[in-house]
């Protein structure tokens, strides 16, 4: 199997190895499997990209009467969660930014956590990263609540991590 090594020297520049089914490696990659030089061999990892979370509208997420304090919950199929704490309700990606795996159908998704099962990443209850490989956070999403306390997850609308939506049941 072939694959490119990214450059890291001129704009579009890449060169073709050979890597045996493993996929996509950068040039600091493979220099480090190879034996490398110097500072590079030590560097050992390549910058990554995170991968943003999958697309999505709006998306029901069911009533918040039943959405006690304390629990984060998978919602539907689509790749989203949502949790209520203290300060309100709170809706994250189940995309893990490393790999795109969805945490939701490949890991697990509980009120002390979540668990990337491609590559163990581990996040806390609020989309933190606790463990690697991923090395950023869950993306949130903005969250409503109608008259008859019903809500809403806006897939297309990224908030801060801290925001809450603060409802009185």
């Amino acid at each position: 199997m072939r694959s490119q090594v990214n450059g890291q020297g001129p704009p579009g520049e890449t060169h073709d190895v050979s890597t045996a089914g493993q996929g996509t490696i950068c040039r600091r990659r493979f220099l480090a499997l190879v034996g490398g030089v110097g500072g590079v061999a030590a560097a050992g990892a390549c910058a990554q990209a995170s991968v943003p979370p999958a697309s999505f509208g709006d998306v029901s997420a069911g009533n918040v009467a039943n959405l006690p304090v304390g629990s984060l919950q998978v919602v539907a199929t689509d790749p989203v969660c949502i949790g209520r704490d203290g300060r309100g309700v709170y809706a994250m990606t189940l995309t893990c930014p490393h790999a795109g795996c969805d945490i939701g159908q490949t890991g697990n998704v509980s009120p002390q956590g979540l668990t990337c099962g491609c590559h163990g990443s581990r996040f806390s209850s609020n989309g933190d990263v606790q463990q690697g490989p991923a090395t950023q956070s869950l993306d949130h999403f903005d969250v409503t609540v109608d008259g008859q306390g019903n809500l809403t997850i806006h897939g297309d609308q990224i908030v801060s991590s801290d925001q809450r939506l603060a409802v009185h049941s």
